[in-house]
């Protein structure tokens, strides 16, 4: 599902002032195509970094047809009260500097509703780290159940030399890191957006040391002074991401959510991932492959990462009365 528009232009709008309004609005060239039907196609796209206040962005075409210029926006479901209001932005000015008519999905000559107001961005910041966490847990999800190799499937034998050679057993421990990579860039994502906006940022900053080269990288534009901080912090183990976020407000006790009992579970969702991240540290810093990583663990993993993940941002959601979204959805481990 998504939000488009339709500008048709009077007949006397130039291209080259079209660009020039475009181009005022903050839209980026991404190139040119050429299609049977309307012949020569410009897309631009536009993104506000500043505040998360984009979530997808917004991408505009322009074409002809018929000898009249036709101007396109899109943005998908996901896309943030700022990216629609850019959106209807374009369309007015369109309207107001050439003339023509117009249509979206609410109608002809009806702008994109806004239903909401716009979230503040520490909100909007643990938002996005969300979504793209469900992104990339799908993108795993999508790998591990599309795999293939040669032979028939062979379970773990529990004998070292010949699970080297299992290439399901090596796929799984290869797929390790990265699961924990994406649960780690989730907390980093999260933990940064909270920093930025927090009132506790300044006593907080002052309890770290930023390298000389992330400073650079601070006073490139490259970064962030709380994203600098972020990256001298360790946040794959749970242990530790439970106190970065106790820290910065008492109130996110992710440890405590973790470690309740969990549908009759002997193990806790909080130990699961501590035993994750010391798989990983095996694959990583011994090249070891571990025949316990079976098919039937790593769909115990995808597992234990939403719903650790989906438990701790619906308790943030909740902390600080935002509105929570889950767009994204892996289906069955």
């Amino acid at each position: 599902m998504s939000y488009s528009s339709l500008n048709k232009l009077n007949s006397n709008a130039k291209v080259k002032d079209i660009v020039e309004i475009i181009d005022l609005l903050g839209y980026k060239c991404t190139g040119l195509l050429r299609s049977g039907e309307v012949g020569k196609i410009r897309d631009y796209f536009w993104f506000d970094e500043k505040d998360y206040h984009s979530w997808s962005g917004v991408e505009l075409s322009i074409y002809e047809v018929g000898g009249l210029i036709n101007i396109e926006t899109r943005t998908p479901v996901g896309r943030s009260y700022f990216d629609l209001e850019q959106q209807n932005r374009t369309i007015r000015l369109l309207r107001k500097n050439f003339g023509g008519s117009f249509s979206t999905d609410e109608g002809k000559g009806q702008y994109l509703n806004l239903r909401s107001g716009p979230p503040t961005p520490a909100a909007s910041g643990c938002h996005l780290a969300f979504q793209r966490f469900g992104a990339n847990l799908i993108t795993s999800h999508v790998y591990f159940m599309n795999r293939n190799y040669k032979g028939p499937k062979h379970p773990a034998s529990g004998i070292n030399y010949l699970d080297k050679m299992n290439p399901w057993l090596i796929s799984n421990n290869l797929l390790l890191p990265f699961l924990v990579s994406l649960f780690e860039d989730y907390w980093k994502s999260t933990y940064i957006a909270l920093l930025s906006y927090s009132k506790k940022k300044e006593t907080i900053l002052k309890s770290g040391r930023i390298s000389a080269e992330r400073l650079a990288s601070v006073s490139c534009g490259q970064f962030s002074i709380e994203h600098a901080f972020a990256e001298t912090m360790p946040f794959q183990r749970i242990s530790a991401i439970c106190t970065h976020f106790t820290a910065l407000d008492s109130k996110l006790n992710f440890c405590s959510i973790l470690q309740k009992p969990y549908r009759r579970r002997k193990i806790s969702l909080f130990k699961s991932l501590q035993e994750m991240t010391e798989l990983r540290h095996q694959v990583i810093h011994r090249a070891e492959i571990d025949s316990r990583v079976n098919d039937t663990f790593t769909k115990g993993l995808f597992h234990n990462i939403e719903v650790a993940v989906v438990k701790c941002y619906q308790h943030i959601t909740k902390t600080y009365g935002w509105h929570y979204d889950k767009w994204w959805h892996t289906g069955k481990y």
